[in-house]
């Protein structure tokens, strides 16, 4: 369709094209006749050109009176100055329509171009031919190659016939071939002959390469399987997937030697027959009704006792859907003990001791040494004396009580008195004991406690957690500012959070403010007072609450300490 309307537009721009030339032709003889006015002379020759080139030949003058026709008595014709190819040729030189002809009530072509004579357009030509003489001859050609195109379909329709026996046969061979793999027989090839087409030739030799490509990678994973199964029997770990009916799936030797399992071949077995450590056992059914990777330390009752950390991740289908869990453990009862040590160490022999020890040392050998020093300087010294002093037992009192917190919350934790009381009680607590060192610095404290939340927890820690986060706040905030303390209830936790309108802290250090004696400036800390243990006594209370402790800071605006407990602890 796109070709014969391709040719239609040639064969009319070909026509217009030839009326154009024809009137270019006649123009000269009608430029004569008009100049001395033979009305009568234009109308015999545009009736006798016209008939002689089967051309209508229109004369018009510039006012669009019709002096010269050749189908009609130009006397009985209207005016033609509003005729759209007269109006172009005024405007433009030249003029083209294709329209319906009112004179002789058919479809024509027009062409039409200005007579000029002396610079001066003295009248305007117009040839034109009907459409239906130009429908006729399109109807010819339409019909003739509708009838090529017609024979070209049968004999295609032939051809393609004749090709596609060709094709079937070697297709037929691949076939066969496919089913046999398809069974697991990687050693079929496709045999083809010298005499099919080059395509099918291509198609064996691309299936014989995907039958050696999968005969190789299948090699692969089956040797891939076999050090997997190596690297799962040799692991010190021992490893327990379960599927989501709380099945085994496997399950590895160093799993049955640390469960001391002496039942072999359990996969497929249900997890209760198996395993008898109900922590274990919680653990595993936990971690089933869970999408995320879960931690936690078991204490196991052999012959002695042991304390493991297992750790929990979903197990996925190839759909990526969850069909289980996979549960990694390792013996950790030496590690528990090393790190009770070391942080018995930390907190009897902290090297932070030395500093206010070595000013009180020094300035006491001085008084000594010198007991006729002028009153002025002997009570600065005594004062250092006892700024470090306070100090010393700031510090003393702080590993004290970090090493009680580590201790109810690693080995001692059912000491801990948990109570299910309102938070409110320890908020307020904590704002009264600090409200008289922060209207020294003209600092307002001001709770956000939308509502009386009750929850599980000890009081007295949390107290002294936000007693450690409102000093901090009051140490580093600006003056004459306010500190928020904001609680609320967010995914089944309880969050409390301290915000100062201080400095701020830079990023840099805001992974490490949690560490014992960690200091952002050690020198406006210490003459602040701090000890370093603040922040480090806060997380310990909040691990033993089984919550954490966030922060977040920005430069010259100040910093958010939260505290992030869950509302039901176990």
């Amino acid at each position: 369709m796109i070709a014969l309307w391709s040719f239609k537009s040639f064969y009319y721009q070909e026509r217009a094209v030839d009326l154009e030339i024809r009137a270019k032709i006649l123009t000269p003889e009608f430029s004569r006749l008009i100049q001395t006015q033979n009305y009568q002379e234009i109308q015999k020759k545009s009736q006798q050109l016209g008939d002689d080139s089967s051309t209508r030949i229109t004369i018009i003058l510039p006012s669009g009176k019709i002096i010269g026709d050749t189908k009609k008595d130009p006397t009985t014709m209207d005016n033609h100055k509003n005729r759209p190819e007269i109006e172009q040729a005024t405007r433009y030189g030249k003029g083209l329509s294709i329209r319906y002809g009112h004179t002789l009530a058919i479809d024509s072509m027009y062409f039409a171009m200005p007579i000029i004579a002396q610079n001066k357009m003295i009248g305007i030509m117009r040839t034109s031919t009907p459409l239906d003489t130009l429908r006729n001859a399109l109807w010819s050609i339409y019909y003739k190659v509708s009838l090529g195109f017609f024979i070209l379909i049968i004999i295609t329709a032939f051809a393609s016939w004749w090709m596609s026996k060709a094709l079937v046969r070697p297709l037929e061979i691949i076939k066969v071939q496919a089913q046999r793999l398809a069974k697991g027989d990687f050693s079929s090839r496709v045999q083809l002959s010298s005499n099919d087409s080059l395509e099918s030739e291509q198609l064996g030799q691309a299936f014989n390469e995907i039958a050696i490509q999968l005969n190789q990678r299948i090699e692969i994973i089956l040797n891939q399987r076999n050090e997997q199964e190596a690297v799962f029997s040799s692991m010190v770990e021992g490893v327990i997937a379960v599927d989501s009916n709380e099945n085994i799936i496997r399950i590895n030797q160093a799993a049955y030697n640390i469960l001391k399992i002496s039942e072999q071949n359990i996969e497929g077995i249900k997890l209760e027959s198996v395993i008898d450590n109900v922590e274990l056992h919680k653990l595993i059914l936990f971690a089933l009704q869970q999408d995320t990777p879960l931690g936690q330390e078991i204490i196991i009752h052999n012959d002695v006792e042991q304390v493991l950390f297992a750790q929990s991740a979903p197990l996925l289908d190839i759909h990526k859907n969850k069909c289980g869990t996979l549960v990694v453990f390792n013996d950790i009862t030496k590690l528990k003990e090393f790190e009770l040590q070391r942080k018995e160490f930390v907190a009897n022999v902290s090297h932070e001791l030395r500093t206010p020890l070595t000013a009180i040392q020094g300035l006491s050998e001085t008084l000594i040494e010198f007991p006729d020093l002028v009153q002025e300087k002997r009570a600065y010294f005594i004062d250092v004396i006892h700024t470090h002093s306070i100090r010393l037992e700031s510090i003393i009192e702080n590993l004290l009580t970090l090493s009680k917190i580590e201790k109810e919350t690693e080995t001692e934790i059912d000491e801990l008195d948990f109570v299910e009381e309102s938070i409110t009680l320890a908020l307020s607590n904590a704002i009264f004991l600090c409200k008289d060192k922060a209207l020294k610095r003209n600092i307002d404290i001001i709770l956000n406690n939308a509502e009386d939340i009750i929850f599980k927890h000890n009081s007295s820690l949390i107290e002294q957690a936000i007693i450690n986060l409102l000093n901090n706040a009051i140490k580093y905030s600006n003056g004459d500012s306010e500190i928020k303390i904001t609680v609320i209830k967010q995914n089944n936790n309880i969050e409390i959070s301290v915000e100062d309108k201080g400095n701020g802290i830079p990023e840099e250090h805001l992974s490490r403010l949690f560490e014992r004696f960690y200091r952002v400036d050690k020198a406006r800390s210490r003459k602040l007072g701090g000890t370093g243990l603040g922040l480090s006594i806060v997380k310990h209370i909040a691990l033993a609450h089984n919550g954490t402790v966030q922060v977040k800071s920005e430069i010259n605006k100040g910093s958010i300490f939260s505290l992030i407990l869950p509302l039901q602890s176990d």
